[in-house]
């Protein structure tokens, strides 16, 4: 009786190591930067988009800024182009009718997400690890049903004798 359970225990060891991490409803989503967006509003109460404003975008590769594009923004003041690759650091001037502004954008810093956006990406990067656990978490406890049940099968069978 005794080595049986020692057996046991050993397979359900063994099943247990040699198991690996199941996956199979997790999703993997890979993002690329394949577009980065301008937009260009006038302040006060209305922020009505700049049309047709002149936009200048100069890529900043260690610490030098060269000019990358020209163009207008759309009718909702918006301006899209892609990024080089090997630049991270951008800034846009736009100019209309005598109003203009400036805007950095660094993608290496997480430009474009809030402070709560980043936050909810920092959370979801740690849930592999938080995942792996709950994993071991599940197989302990469904060893430790198998084994009770085995345990309970083995008393009626000793005390069946």
């Amino acid at each position: 009786m005794k080595t049986i359970r020692i057996l046991i225990v050993i397979a359900l060891l063994l099943i247990l190591c040699m198991t690996s991490i199941a996956s199979a409803h997790r999703v993997i989503v890979q993002g690329q930067v394949s577009e980065i967006q301008i937009k260009a509003y006038y302040g006060g109460g209305g922020a009505d988009p700049m049309v047709d404003a002149d936009v200048e975008i100069y890529a900043i590769r260690d610490g030098q800024e060269e000019l990358y594009k020209t163009g207008k923004t759309d009718d909702a003041g918006m301006y899209y182009f892609q990024p080089l690759i090997g630049v991270s650091e951008y800034r846009a001037a736009v100019e209309a009718t005598g109003h203009s502004g400036e805007e950095t954008v660094n993608l290496a810093e997480g430009a474009g997400l809030t402070e709560s956006e980043q936050a909810e990406a920092e959370k979801e990067a740690g849930l592999p690890v938080a995942g792996i656990i709950t994993g071991l978490g599940y197989l302990a406890g469904l060893a430790g049903i198998a084994m009770l049940i085995t345990a309970r099968k083995m008393k009626k069978e000793y005390e069946n004798k």
